[in-house]
């Protein structure tokens, strides 16, 4: 029973994997995405059920805790993302908007991944999966997209858990953005997180996408010290 377990899958960890293509720059073959804090056996027992793949294998945005299992096994920094946090206080005020927001609708799907297609380089972007894998993250989510002369323009995916939140994915068709959309979407967010309990809200940006985060500081949001990572293995190390 042990060998049995040693040998099977590593539970509370997605794997997404990637069609391999060398002449691709990130060439990315695999993603891990903990969900659970791992140990550094099951780093080790995952990266043997990934012997078969071609490419460098990476993991999701990690905390600085989640990363020691990974640094232990010889991962390496790929990319470092901002971390910001609200305090749930001076929520901002709404302002009329030529759109409006609603509920996400099962029809919605793929346009919402068409946004999120344009919105995020091909290594962030979401597939069906990961969007819905995002939606089941914490015990509870708000799902709800922009509308404007009929067509979905945007979109934002909100967890709670417990006096926590988190800003999951914000998405805006980038031929629709400075008109208010994002910043419309962060407040429906962060109001229905406050009727929620919850204290505060967390998310996170890459440190090159300085609109994103000039945006979430705009509406009180502040830096936090911890920094999170996506860390990668390459095979031929």
């Amino acid at each position: 029973m042990l060998l049995d377990r040693l040998a099977g899958p590593v539970r509370g960890v997605r794997i997404v994997r990637h069609p391999f293509d060398s002449t691709a720059e990130s060439n990315i073959g695999a993603q891990i995405v903990p969900h659970r804090q791992l140990t550094q056996t099951e780093v080790s027992r995952l990266l043997q059920q990934l012997e078969d793949v071609d490419g460098a294998i990476v993991t999701s945005a990690l905390s600085t805790r989640e990363q020691t299992p990974f640094r232990e096994i010889g991962f390496s920094d790929r990319e470092d993302l901002y971390l910001l946090q609200h305090n749930m206080t001076g929520l901002p005020n709404r302002v009329a908007t030529a759109h409006r927001l609603r509920g996400g609708r099962r029809s919605d799907l793929s346009t919402v991944l068409e946004i999120d297609r344009a919105s995020f380089e091909k290594f962030w972007a979401l597939d069906r999966d990961a969007l819905h894998a995002a939606r089941r993250a914490t015990p509870v989510h708000r799902y709800r997209v922009a509308v404007l002369d009929r067509r979905v323009v945007g979109y934002a995916i909100t967890g709670r858990a417990g006096r926590s939140s988190f800003l999951q994915r914000l998405g805006v068709d980038p031929r629709m953005r400075s008109r208010g959309i994002g910043t419309d979407l962060v407040r429906d967010s962060l109001e229905w997180a406050r009727g929620e309990g919850a204290t505060s809200m967390l998310v996170n940006t890459q440190t090159k996408n300085q609109r994103a985060r000039r945006l979430y500081e705009e509406l009180g949001f502040a830096l936090s010290e911890e920094r999170l990572m996506v860390l990668q293995w390459n095979r031929d190390r």
